[in-house]
């Protein structure tokens, strides 16, 4: 791996690092870990689904009831302004963490994915500089 790789990757971890994304990520499950309802829910969730699972695993059907009872809960847990907060932040990081793979998986992408810079019917211009993962694929001046 060259210096030059390694360098940006830091960088990269320091953006990632300093997001308002991740702090409010942890902002949030901070203050879902503090609040005692939100962490009776969780629980509750947790054994209701450990419930539901090991019926399936027995080789049976789960009954309606059962279904119901995990339903509700879910329900519950969801309407929890703790636990709400918690998995919006959540949802935002991932997006944000997503997006920086769509960007590096579009860097590395194969020519024969219609992406080349190295296209020989390029005019003089070449190639946008942003590459072909920030939306600059193929050649820059036509």
């Amino acid at each position: 791996m060259t210096n030059e790789i390694t360098e940006k990757a830091g960088l990269l971890a320091d953006a990632i690092a300093r997001s308002t994304e991740l702090a409010e990520l942890r902002s949030s499950e901070d203050l879902m870990a503090a609040d005692e309802s939100a962490q009776q829910l969780i629980a509750e969730l947790q054994k209701a689904q450990e419930r539901f699972m090991k019926i399936q695993q027995d080789g049976s059907e789960p009954s309606e009831a059962d279904k119901n009872v995990v339903d509700e809960i879910e329900t519950k847990v969801e309407a929890n302004a703790a636990i709400a907060a918690y998995m919006k932040a959540q949802d935002n990081f991932t997006e944000m963490l997503d997006t920086v793979n769509a960007i590096l998986a579009g860097a590395i992408a194969s020519p024969s994915d219609g992406c080349s810079c190295g296209d020989d019917s390029c005019n003089s211009g070449g190639c946008d500089t942003g590459g072909c993962a920030s939306g600059g694929c193929g050649c820059g001046a036509r």
